[in-house]
Parts: C-alpha cells; sequence; structure tokens
C-alpha cells in the first residue's frame, strides 16, 4: 500500500459496520490499536480509526446512492495528534488567492450566543491567525489543490491532510509523504512555541468578562 489511492482501494474492502483490527491489518497492513465507529447524520456515518505513534485514519462514508454509483461516497483524512486543544473549537489550513498567493484560512466552531460569536470573530480569530500565520507555506500540499491543516478542540488536537476522496487528484500522493509531512509540522509548531502562544490567547480570552464560555 503506497498511495493514497491504494488506502482508498483497501478501505472498500472493509465493512461499513466496524471492522475487526484483524480485519485492517490484514487490507490495510497495519493494525490499529483502536476503531470508532460513529454515525453523526442520516447522510453520513463516520470511522476513526487509531494507530501507533499517534497517526488517525478519518473515514467519512457518504450514504448516497448517486455518490454510491459514482463510486465517489466516502473520503479520507490521514492525522496526526497532537498536544494542543481550544475551547473554542477551531480547524486553520492553508488556502490559496486566484492569483496563487498563499494565506490562512480559519474556520470557527458556531457559537449559539451571539455576543461571544462577534467576541470570538473581532478578537480571537485575528489572534489565531497571526499565530499561525508565519507558518503559512509549511501547510501547502503536494499539488494546486490539498492542503494540511490544525484542527483543535476541547479535548484533541490534530494536524490533517485535507480530504481525499476516490476522484480527487491526490489519489497518487504517497502515504509515506503525507505521514512524514505531519510530523514535520508537528515539529514546526512545537519549535516556534505555538501551544504556549495559545495558551496565552485562551487565558487573555478567560479575562473577558462576557465571554461565559470560558
Amino acid at each position: 500500500m503506497e498511495t493514497m489511492g491504494d488506502l482508498i482501494r483497501g478501505l472498500r474492502e472493509i465493512s461499513r459496520a466496524e471492522p475487526a483490527a484483524e480485519d485492517v491489518e490484514r487490507i490495510l497492513g497495519w493494525r490499529p490499536e483502536f476503531i470508532r465507529f460513529f454515525t453523526p447524520s442520516e447522510d453520513e456515518s463516520i470511522m476513526v480509526m487509531v494507530f501507533e505513534r499517534g497517526v488517525v485514519l478519518e473515514v467519512r462514508y457518504f450514504l448516497n446512492d448517486n455518490l454510491r454509483a459514482l463510486g465517489d461516497d466516502l473520503e479520507i483524512r490521514l492525522m496526526l495528534k497532537i498536544d494542543i486543544t481550544s475551547r473554542v473549537g477551531y480547524s486553520v489550513f492553508y488556502s490559496k488567492y486566484i492569483h496563487g498567493q498563499g494565506y490562512i484560512r480559519v474556520s470557527l466552531r458556531d457559537v449559539e450566543n451571539k455576543m461571544v460569536q462577534k467576541i470570538l470573530e473581532d478578537y480571537y480569530l485575528p489572534r489565531l491567525k497571526s499565530i499561525y500565520k508565519p507558518m503559512i507555506m509549511e501547510f501547502r500540499g503536494f499539488s494546486d489543490r490539498d492542503f494540511f491543516g490544525v484542527e483543535a478542540g476541547r479535548e484533541h488536537g490534530y494536524i490533517y491532510y485535507s480530504p481525499v476522496r476516490p476522484k480527487s487528484g491526490e489519489n497518487e500522493v504517497r502515504i509515506l509523504d503525507v505521514i512524514a509531512r505531519l510530523y514535520h509540522l508537528e515539529s514546526i509548531l512545537k519549535n516556534r512555541d505555538v501551544p504556549h502562544q495559545l495558551a496565552e490567547l485562551e487565558l487573555q480570552m478567560s479575562l473577558l468578562p462576557s465571554v461565559m464560555w470560558m
């Protein structure tokens, strides 16, 4: 199993129901330490497999007959678990303008309280971007459309490789190249003291009386 396309083809042999670790190892050549399977909506189901050294494979199945007929009914993300969490759920990833200049895009988790949402957009978001911006070029992918990103929530943090689908252009990217970049990005985040900067940002947010979610 060499490329992301090989990985997708292997996953097609695994049942959408939670497979045994032995079946995964037989098909993919990797033995998972943990498998979780859940259905967030009637339109999709998700399987998460955790391997050694913090490598995680997320498989998202789209429960759509048209996509299934086209052979494009799943997507995968290779991820690496990292020591970054956030009380504000977010995803930071690389993107491009049409003219090719890269920039950081940030997606914040929705907050029910509109006042808190406004504070996050005006105060938290710009500072979050400024922390990650010096590393922007490191988050580039291997082609024009793929990318790397950081996803953080209250209980977890991951560096991830952009979702790859059966008919996407990233099928020929080598799995080892993706994993090597994930570890490279983890090293950069540690060397630039990003976890400490993020902790300071959350401390500053906790001092704002209106931000009750802290």
